[in-house]
């Protein structure tokens, strides 16, 4: 399962983490940043264009109930986006927000 946006959620408060509190973290701000970096790699490879985003890989029912290694499941997955036909704008601004400077 990838969910994006747990994934964005994630990425904001982690950065605003380090903006805020970063000169407290000394050995860590490096690990807080690759992390970050991690974060904003997925969800620029998921975005598209301006107007389609993926923001979900896979099924929670279907998944959540197989106990095999991701490795060796072979069925397909159920991918969900953002786009003009499937609306949804709270997640869009909120990964738009995630790797926004």
């Amino acid at each position: 399962m990838k969910f994006g946006f747990p994934m964005t959620f994630t990425a904001i408060m982690l950065s605003w983490s380090v903006i805020e509190l970063g000169g407290m973290m000394k050995m860590e701000i490096q690990h807080a940043r690759e992390t970050i970096r991690w974060a904003i790699d997925y969800l620029l490879k998921a975005t598209v264009d301006a107007n389609v985003i993926y923001i979900q890989v896979g099924d929670a029912n279907k998944d959540h109930a197989c106990w095999e290694r991701p490795e060796d499941m072979d069925t397909s997955k159920t991918v969900l986006k953002i786009d003009g036909n499937n609306p949804g704008s709270y997640v869009h601004r909120a990964g738009i927000e995630s790797i926004s400077p």
